[in-house]
């Protein structure tokens, strides 16, 4: 009976953790995008319309019920405005800076998550979360480069790091959003919670391409394959599974396996786009999986 128990408990765990490895390749697709096929507020308006229409379309196929109820549409809707600055910052962060280290410093809301479910959730913070939180910044901080010399701070660098940064206090208050609706109100189906959050976004996110009158449409089908992809398997498949088990997990121990993210995009920025990665990196990439499991670890 006692197994049983823990093994549903993991199971939220494990949702997380495949969540984030299919996060980590947003960074990926958006930069084989590149802002010289597609700006990066347009990548943001494809990618969460395709999604939320793969979502509306699994939730039809489910015979889901696509009606929220009053105060839900306004949380959706509150969290796609929230998800739509998110993306216009990050995506610019990604293309100025490179997909992993974007990633990394977007992933810094470890910290204002904490702290907001401190005040909205009365969440205790246990000494061992202090411990992988410290252990987490030294690993992120390597990560970043500050260690090693081998990294050039170029105005253009420093304005992707800067706009990552403000990425993580945006995407603090998105993942609390999505967690806040479902503790005001009865859980909500998260397929079609996140069905309306995306179309929100995207919304939002076209409104504000047609202001910069920047071209909509990608321009070849290697584009539109990559802007696909990156509806699918990160807006769809990655956010639901994210979103499905955040409410069945506290957010200071969610956010900490969330880190699996920049750590992922790390490796694929290396692989595929030749990012430096010096050895101070690795040994930082080391550090922040190390507390990811220390802060991830069931309290006693």
């Amino acid at each position: 009976m006692q197994k049983k128990k823990q093994g549903r408990r993991l199971d939220p765990l494990l949702m997380l953790a495949f969540g984030a490895f299919c996060l980590s390749f947003a960074p990926v697709f958006v930069k084989l995008i590149g802002e010289a096929r597609l700006g990066p507020t347009a990548i943001g308006f494809w990618r969460t319309l395709f999604g939320g229409l793969a979502l509306f379309l699994v939730s039809t196929l489910l015979r889901r019920r696509l009606v929220l109820s009053p105060r839900l549409y306004l949380f959706s809707l509150l969290a796609g405005f929230i998800f739509f600055l998110d993306l216009f910052i990050w995506h610019r962060s990604i293309i100025y800076c490179g997909a992993g280290m974007s990633t990394i410093l977007a992933n810094t809301q470890v910290f204002c998550t904490a702290i907001l479910s401190f005040f909205i959730f009365k969440e205790r913070l246990t000494l061992r979360f202090f411990a992988a939180a410290v252990s987490a910044v030294i690993g992120v901080g390597l990560l970043v480069g500050l260690a090693t010399d081998q990294v050039v701070f170029t105005s253009r660098y420093l304005t992707g790091v800067i706009l990552g940064l403000a990425t993580a206090i945006i995407y603090a208050h998105y993942l609390i959003t999505i967690r806040w609706s479902g503790f005001k109100e009865a859980a909500p189906d998260m397929i079609v919670f996140m069905t309306w959050t995306s179309l929100f976004s995207a919304l939002f996110l076209g409104l504000a391409a047609a202001v910069e009158s920047v071209p909509m449409l990608p321009p070849d089908s290697t584009s539109w394959l990559y802007v696909v992809s990156l509806a699918v398997v990160v807006q769809a498949t990655g956010w639901w599974t994210i979103s499905s088990a955040l409410a069945k997990v506290d957010a200071s121990r969610a956010a900490l396996l969330l880190l699996l993210q920049p750590t992922l995009a790390m490796v694929w920025g290396v692989m595929m786009f030749s990012e430096q990665f010096t050895l101070s990196q690795a040994i930082g990439a080391i550090v922040t999986l190390v507390a990811i499991y220390y802060g991830g670890l069931r309290r006693r």
